[in-house]
């Protein structure tokens, strides 16, 4: 018989995760479609981190000023120190108004910068307390070792603004309505997931990839 692979998903990462109110979170995870996938491969302003040849991805698209993002930052480098073969790609998906918006412009900046630097300006951004702006993101990003005068010239660029609509265009076709929202190899889901559910969901994949799961 042979496994639905998002049930397996969707089994395995719901498993002793529970919510407020007492009852289980079951995370849905949904298909996403193939030929839509290449859209990550050509997707200017991801930042890729972890294994250059991992055996499963997991891809968060997040907004600075989300506080479920704020949560789940905390989790990159845990799971990137605990698996090696994990490759993690974040995707900057401003939709919580012009503060984000202005962020993600500077943090696409900084990528294009100080690449090897991110998931420490990411982690810094989500530490500060406040709304996560420009101003914040261009201070976080000098401490870091980035040239202003470049940060606002790249933050200004026609090149990061064609980065901001593809990744919007990309999350809209994914269906992902809210932030946090990951992808686990081919399975999509709009919303928040612990850490335990990102590592369960790596295990799942796995199983899948190494049984018969459809």
């Amino acid at each position: 018989m042979l496994l639905s692979r998002r049930l397996v998903l969707s089994g395995l990462a719901a498993s002793a995760i529970i919510g407020p109110a007492g009852a289980q979170v079951r995370p849905d995870f949904y298909p996403i479609p193939v030929e839509l996938l290449g859209g990550l491969d050509r997707l200017n302003g991801r930042v890729s981190l972890g294994s250059r040849n991992p055996d499963v991805t997991i891809v968060e698209f997040f907004d600075y000023n989300c506080g479920f993002c704020r949560r789940t930052a905390r989790d990159v480098r845990p799971l990137l120190q605990s698996e090696p073969d994990l490759r993690f790609m974040l995707v900057n998906y401003a939709v919580l108004g012009l503060p984000s918006i202005m962020a993600t412009r500077v943090a696409l900046a900084f990528s294009r910068q100080k690449a090897d630097r991110y998931l420490d300006f990411h982690e810094q951004m989500f530490a500060q307390n406040g709304v996560r702006d420009a101003e914040m993101a261009l201070a976080i990003a000098a401490r870091l070792g980035a040239d202003r005068k470049r940060l606002l010239a790249d933050a200004d660029s026609d090149a990061v603004t064609e980065a901001m609509k593809a990744a919007a265009r990309l999350g809209e076709s994914f269906a992902f309505q809210a932030t946090p929202s990951f992808l686990v190899g081919r399975e999509g889901f709009s919303g928040a997931l612990t850490l335990e559910q990102k590592r369960a969901a790596i295990r799942a994949f796995r199983q899948c990839e190494q049984t018969s799961c459809a």
